[in-house]
């Protein structure tokens, strides 16, 4: 029998480890790879700006902050302070109008800080493994779509899919200065946000605020208005899904196979086959 030779170039790098120089490649499984430019499926994310606008929506919806003056009762106004605005404030002492003069009754807020919530922190090692994603199951879509036959025969040929990265847990932690014309104002300001601290908020999502630290000032000098404030810092306990990670999509789309498998049922009259159909 004739012996085929072949000349090999030992000296190339092995093309099946190429990211690591103790485990071989991932092989890849283009049974998981499915186009998402036809779907109408938005991205699910969840970034700092949500939860930015949702700890501003929590101020004005939830705790819903009034003040009482000659017998009437006004809400207080929430703003998110710019850097610009912040200096300005630090500086003079007051949040000002559009006109330059002092603006009271209002809280103003910033983000100061971000950190990882080691609690509740994500195995990072799993990455690309079944648990790191939480998936979703579409009902009726264009691959599943509902018709007379599959509701009489009970078929349902496959089901979709969308799989979502696990989101990364972070406190945040926010400034927060309340201003009012009176010390009693400030009082009642305040106790309507401790109040609603350790409890749930956000309309789309669900975040846990807590309070870390409330301190009240009065300054009285001659000559000017008398200015009353609280400075009060609240943690946020949020989570983070990035829209993309990396250049993938952090959204992917999932179809399972569809199977129908055949039977033999024993029965008086002999065998009867019958047809099983579900998914696997």
């Amino acid at each position: 029998m004739a012996t085929k030779y072949r000349n090999e170039d030992k000296s190339k790098p092995n093309i099946i480890q190429t990211k690591s120089s103790t485990s071989l490649d991932k092989k890849l499984n283009k049974a998981k790879q499915v186009r998402r430019d036809k779907d109408k499926m938005k991205n699910f994310s969840v970034g700092i700006y949500d939860i930015d606008s949702a700890f501003k929506t929590f101020l004005e919806k939830d705790v819903k902050p009034t003040v009482e003056d000659d017998g009437r009762f006004y809400p207080v106004p929430v703003m998110y302070a710019s850097p610009e605005k912040w200096s300005s404030a630090q500086r003079d002492g007051f949040m000002k109008d559009e006109n330059g003069m002092m603006l009271t009754p209002v809280i103003v807020f910033r983000r100061n800080s971000l950190s990882i919530n080691t609690d509740m922190m994500k195995l990072k090692v799993a990455e690309g493994g079944e648990d790191a994603y939480q998936a979703f199951e579409r009902k009726y879509t264009n691959v599943n779509k509902y018709d007379q036959f599959s509701v009489l025969t009970g078929e349902v040929p496959k089901k979709e899919f969308m799989s979502v990265e696990r989101p990364d847990y972070v406190n945040l932690e926010y400034e927060v200065i309340v201003w009012c014309d009176y010390m009693e104002q400030v009082n009642k300001v305040v106790e309507q946000i401790v109040f609603f601290q350790g409890r749930s908020f956000g309309e789309r999502y669900k975040f846990v605020i807590k309070g870390d630290s409330y301190s009240f000032e009065t300054t009285a000098e001659m000559g000017q208005d008398r200015i009353t404030k609280a400075n009060i810092t609240l943690t946020t306990k949020a989570y983070i899904v990035p829209e993309y990670k990396g250049k993938a999509n952090s959204t992917t789309r999932r179809i399972s196979v569809g199977k129908v498998s055949w039977g033999e049922d024993n029965s008086l009259s002999g065998y009867n086959s019958i047809k099983i159909s579900g998914n696997e």
